[in-house]
């Protein structure tokens, strides 16, 4: 076996590696994303549930009203936070994976066109 193809079969495996690598972790990412969601819809119905406790103890205790008000502030705030960052981090996962295959394909002798 000469130097060349020795290369090649090392440059295959550590793209066979990466690759393994990236598949290993999607499943993890995808979780935490969906987990992230289903808070935000909890979030929601918190928000919800809020609203209408604080109008049902509007006339009878103002200050549960007030604490209810703020409860709902909060996670309304929470939600504006969180929405474009889960949406920055799902960008950023997006190109990451598409720079390892580019870099993948560059080091197998891949065409680089995109």
């Amino acid at each position: 076996m000469n130097t060349e193809n020795a290369k090649r079969i090392k440059d295959v495996l550590i793209a066979i590696l990466i690759i393994v690598g990236v598949l290993a972790i999607l499943p993890a990412i995808s979780i935490a994303i969906i987990t992230i969601l289903s808070f935000l819809i909890t979030g929601f119905s918190f928000a919800n549930i809020a609203l209408v406790e604080m109008m049902g103890y509007w006339s009878s205790n103002i200050w549960t009203s007030f604490f209810y008000f703020g409860l709902l502030v909060i996670e309304l705030g929470l939600l504006i936070i969180i929405i474009p960052i889960l949406v920055w981090v799902i960008k950023w996962l997006i190109k990451a994976i598409k720079w390892v295959i580019s870099a993948i394909k560059k080091r197998l002798g891949g065409s680089n066109k995109q």
